[in-house]
């Protein structure tokens, strides 16, 4: 489970054995059941100083572990291994402003393996003294929301190693769409790297941009992508400085990817939501719908013909503003979605 307002991390686990965590590819050793509760933080500057040619090579967990015992480690890591760089990991640990070097007692091709007895902030470091190596990143693209006076999509592209757990880049940017696609690639630290957008008249800012293993606190997009609003799919591909490509094309669907929302019938949202202009503010706020349609929605009676009135206006703002739509009434009215997306009602289209 994941408490999203504190980005806490939560795993019961029922009986001792080993067990990976879905959204941060950690794995957990348990000498019997309890429960552990884990987050990312941010690695401490000052404290990284006095460690040398030694870097951060995955995020900073703070770990504590209540009824029960965790008796080992597993820490995910984005390296491709060579002769040179086969012993370059090592794990950190942080307790009482100190920082303690722990040497795995296993490396695989996905994990780094420690054996623990005291629980604290724990993160993977990486010696820094040949020329940097290739390592697996992902590509992870972010559609933003579109108002009705807005004539472009933008389109976020994060460049990451690949154990930056994606629930945490979404956690910083929840107001955008993540678009799923095949997001593994090879990229080397310190070089350039070139997005290239079909069709051609889109625009990609900055035109090229350095890789550097970013494991936060912040997740800014490496590139922005400016694409007509009437476009609804687009071609995108990474370049390295030499022109070979390292991420091959991909075709990016810019509608229908966790943009609508679920499918209610119109009369059931007439009839039942009683948030209208509640909803109407913030859609207003975003600049989502038209001031005349605000007005109008403020000024009819009964609150049955509001709701009319914006949902017609929804029809013709696209699936980004019923996306916002769906929002703002689950954060107003969760029973009623609830009751919606398990009834009879979901499958019409409003």
């Amino acid at each position: 489970d994941e408490d999203k307002r504190k980005n806490i991390y939560r795993f019961v686990c029922p009986h001792a054995g080993q067990f990976l965590c879905n959204l941060t590819s950690l794995v957990f050793v348990m000498e019997s059941e309890g429960e552990v509760l884990y987050r990312v933080v941010s690695w401490n500057p000052g404290l990284l100083d006095g460690l040398g040619q030694m870097k951060p090579a995955g995020p900073l967990y703070n770990i504590d572990c209540f009824n029960g015992s965790i008796s080992g480690l597993h820490l995910p890591h984005c390296e491709i291994f060579c002769e040179e760089n086969k012993d370059s990991l090592a794990v950190a640990r942080f307790t009482g402003g100190n920082v303690e070097i722990m040497k795995p007692f296993k490396v695989t091709e996905t994990h780094v393996m420690i054996d623990i007895r005291d629980l604290s902030h724990f993160g993977l470091l990486k010696r820094m003294i040949f020329p940097p190596s290739p390592v697996i990143a992902q590509v992870l693209l972010f559609l933003r929301p579109i108002t009705v006076r807005q004539r472009e999509n933008i389109l976020d592209v994060h460049l990451l190693p690949w154990n930056v757990p994606l629930s945490k880049v979404k956690d910083q940017h929840t107001e955008n769409t993540h678009i799923k696609t095949s997001s593994k690639c090879s990229l080397t630290p310190e070089s350039e790297y070139h997005l290239c957008c079909q069709p051609e008249e889109s625009t990609v800012q900055p035109a090229s941009e350095t890789f550097e293993c970013n494991y936060g606190p912040n997740y800014h997009p490496t590139f922005e992508v400016f694409v007509d609003v009437n476009k609804k799919e687009i071609r995108l591909s990474l370049l390295d400085k030499t022109g070979r490509e390292v991420w091959e094309p991909r075709r990016i669907v810019l509608t229908g990817q966790d943009v609508e929302p679920p499918a209610y019938r119109r009369d059931e949202l007439i009839r039942r939501v009683s948030s209208v202009m509640t909803i109407a503010d913030g859609l207003r706020t975003k600049d989502m719908i038209p001031d005349e349609i605000y007005s109008k929605v403020h000024a009819a009676e009964p609150r049955q013909e509001k709701t009319r009135l914006l949902l017609n206006a929804l029809d013709s703002g696209g699936a980004a503003v019923k996306a916002e739509f769906y929002k703002l009434l689950k954060n107003e009215e969760p029973h009623l979605v609830d009751e919606l997306e398990s009834g009879p009602s979901r499958p019409q289209q409003f």
